[in-house]
């Protein structure tokens, strides 16, 4: 298996070594403080996973915290728990004794500026994930790659301990994982969607989420530059292979003159499938530093279906079968053109 783009190898058992209930069990012995992190740019799932765990062994009476690495987009900032959380950019922050767990991701790459830290903790480490393949070799896992999301995973673990110690669910535990479950799915309209999901939502909803009012904080509360970015993003629009693959650009110079933020492209590369010739899409955005660039892989289910997490695998990244990326520190033009052949080869 090729290796990721922090150089770093993908592990051959991307598998879990604990179910629901001895995850559940790791996490009330879990050595204090316990650190719970995520992937940098968290969504709506990555945020409340965080949440979700932390306000859970706070509950219990354990000294938790839980870390993201910025940027962090708008409509995160107004999800319940952000006292919960604190932002870090160095490993130093996670530098000391207890445990670590991390959510939503298993890959080096997405938490690369805490991996020294990490390195230093692995064997008490639990990583909870739902993506296909990851390489931090964390001693205890707990993976389940068929879940739309890391919080549906979540949902039986935190409830078992809750209910188990005659606790009720905290305001951001029920909010948080139904954030995560919901961003994940595009609000239930993406095909990884599964009857456990929807339970673990009617689960939430019975708990009294408000889940128009976290429609409107997660999906509409952005910034007029968002839409001056996408408006260049569909400029850059190119249909390929007689408009069943779609490419879209970002450049440095696109965010520049929108003034937009990266985190601000969220939802773009789900755009060009409303087109119903359009079964793949990409998006290649060029970093503001000017140091690298990150591609976004999208695809329709069906009996053709391609596995875009095969193609961002190809370029060190990973992901989903039908959501994937990548992050690569090849020049813009040239990944661009790189991409736009791998697709027209599909």
């Amino acid at each position: 298996m090729p290796d990721t783009a922090d150089g770093r190898p993908q592990l051959t058992d991307y598998t879990s070594t604990h179910d629901a209930a001895q995850a559940a069990d790791w996490l009330r012995a879990a050595p204090e403080p316990v650190r719970v992190i995520t992937h940098a740019k968290p969504d709506g799932d990555a945020f409340g996973s965080v949440v979700a765990v932390v306000a859970t062994l706070r509950a219990l009476g354990k000294d938790a915290i839980g870390y993201v690495l910025p940027p962090v987009p708008a409509g995160i900032t107004h999800l319940p728990g952000q006292d919960l959380v604190h932002t870090v950019t160095e490993a130093d922050a996670l530098k000391q004794p207890g445990s670590t767990v991390i959510v939503d991701t298993g890959a080096w790459s997405q938490v690369s500026r805490l991996a020294d830290a990490l390195d230093d903790n692995l064997d008490n480490t639990l990583l909870i994930d739902h993506h296909l393949s990851g390489n931090i070799p964390a001693k205890h896992r707990h993976i389940d790659p068929n879940a739309a999301a890391c919080c549906e995973i979540l949902w039986p673990i935190l409830n078992l301990i809750l209910t188990d110690a005659g606790l009720p669910v905290p305001i951001p535990v029920r909010d948080g994982l139904f954030a995560g479950i919901t961003s994940d799915t595009g609000w239930f309209r993406f095909s990884n969607a599964r009857p456990e999901t929807l339970r673990a939502a009617a689960d939430l909803l019975e708990l009294g989420v408000d889940h128009a009012a976290l429609y409107g904080a997660l999906d509409q509360s952005e910034r007029p530059e968002k839409l001056a970015l996408l408006r260049r993003a569909i400029d850059s629009l190119e249909l390929l292979n007689n408009a069943s693959v779609a490419l879209m650009s970002l450049a440095r110079d696109d965010f520049k003159a929108a003034g937009g933020r990266e985190e601000e492209t969220e939802r773009f590369v789900d755009l060009p499938q409303i087109v119903q010739t359009v079964q793949v899409v990409a998006l290649v955005c060029e970093t503001l530093d000017g140091k690298g660039c990150k591609i976004s892989f999208r695809s329709k289910p069906g009996p053709h279906a391609v596995n875009v997490a095969e193609l961002a695998a190809s370029l060190g990244g990973g992901g989903h079968a039908r959501a994937a990326g990548a992050k690569v520190t090849t020049p813009f033009p040239e990944l661009l053109s790189d991409v736009r052949q791998r697709l027209m080869s599909l």
